[in-house]
């Protein structure tokens, strides 16, 4: 069987950029080498970032191709695609569909390399006047980098901005005085903070301007979950969104997070069922404490029930004698009452005697009232006596 497989070499046109498959069959190439390539917007110049085999029509099933990733040597950058082992964008290109990938014309010539050193002279030249231009107009954006395409035809211009703005006559101008074909690109922050670069909170290079490929979703939802301070200065990055590297983790502390709810669910029940059980166990224990006091207070009568009965016992041999005068006192005391009624009578006063007692009555009170009366007098006579005869103070002697 021939061998059928094809050649793909991802290629990197900027520092940072994305990596593009081309078919690299008909040149002989290695990492780190300089190459021409066919672009859509025309040639154009880049350097070799990785080489894999590709299947072709005849070549082995795909179980038996190996899935291992090829060797990168030291100081070339890889597609992050790649380092998390989600396959080879052209392995994902065949589950899309059939899709053409362009040619690599030939390896960079000396010339080649001049050209495109003459194109980053040259962008700076332009990003430099642009610059004048837009202070010039005084247009509300920043310029972040300019690029000049391999032939020299096209120059784009990249730029940010919160609004819109009308650049019309900034295009005509750039395009008089740089006698090419300018592109003015609007990008956003995140765009902004990979192309120039720098170090995140971490004292590390930014992974968008490092090795990330495209931008994910970021949500404050994935910091809660990992249980991170909602500090936006803790969890912003250097552009002021939020940073890429809460998606790194997310899924796991996802999936972490619903194994511990249903062990937290587990242990909380379990942590019931054994309080419950601590509960009943308590519950049995008091009412066995309250059988056994209550035996040993039923004792406790019975004894004393006994010792009374046994005292009764004793009395009842030694003082006969009061029990037989103790049934004889009610007899005895209703015999009393009996006597004394009849001395009560002879005692009563007759009818003649009770109506002089009360003739009597009104002119002995009389009396008594008079004698009061008498006893008042002398009573405040002796005390005004009494007054008079106090001996006078030394004031009143002086007067």
């Amino acid at each position: 069987m021939t061998d059928k497989t094809k050649k793909i070499a991802g290629v990197r046109f900027r520092e940072n950029w994305k990596v593009y498959d081309f078919d690299a069959n008909d040149v002989e190439i290695v990492l780190g080498d300089k190459v021409v390539v066919d672009s859509e917007r025309g040639p154009g110049f880049a350097h070799v970032v990785r080489i894999r085999r590709s299947e072709g029509i005849g070549a082995a099933e795909p179980s038996e191709v190996p899935t291992v990733a090829p060797e990168i040597p030291e100081g070339v950058e890889i597609d992050i695609d790649e380092a998390e082992g989600k396959g080879f964008p052209d392995e994902q290109s065949k589950a899309r569909g059939p899709k053409t990938i362009r040619k690599i014309l030939r390896k960079a010539t000396d010339d080649d390399v001049a050209k495109e050193e003459k194109n980053r002279e040259r962008e700076a030249e332009a990003h430099s006047m642009a610059q004048d231009m837009i202070a010039e107009r005084e247009l509300p954006m920043k310029l972040i980098r300019v690029e000049y395409s391999f032939d020299a035809s096209r120059v784009t211009f990249f730029f940010f901005s919160e609004t819109r703005i009308d650049f019309r006559e900034l295009v005509k101008d750039l395009a008089y005085k740089l006698k090419s074909r300018i592109e003015m690109r609007q990008i956003g922050v995140r765009d902004v903070a990979r192309m120039i670069g720098g170090f995140g909170p971490c004292g590390r290079e930014l992974c968008c301007s490092a090795f990330l490929k495209n931008f994910e979703p970021v949500s404050i939802r994935m910091a809660k979950k990992q249980e991170m301070v909602l500090n936006p200065a803790k969890i912003s990055g250097v552009c002021g969104r939020l940073l890429c590297c809460l998606s790194y983790e997310y899924g796991m502390y996802d999936e972490i997070k619903k194994d511990v709810a249903d062990l937290r669910e587990a242990a909380v029940k379990e942590k019931k069922e054994d309080e419950e059980r601590r509960l009943a166990e308590e519950r049995q224990e008091a009412e066995e404490r309250r059988l056994v006091d209550e035996k040993k207070r039923q004792e406790e009568r019975k004894q004393q029930q006994e010792q009374r009965r046994e005292k009764l016992k004793e009395t009842g041999y030694k003082g006969g004698d009061k029990s037989e005068k103790r049934r004889d006192a009610p007899q005895e005391k209703k015999a009393q009452s009996q006597a004394e009624q009849p001395r009560e009578r002879q005692q009563q006063p007759k009818p003649e005697k009770q109506q002089e007692q009360k003739a009597q009555q009104p002119q002995q009170e009389g009396e008594k009232a008079g004698k009061k009366k008498r006893r008042r007098f002398w009573r405040k006579k002796k005390k005004q006596g009494q007054g008079e005869n106090k001996p006078q103070g030394p004031g009143r002697a002086g007067e």
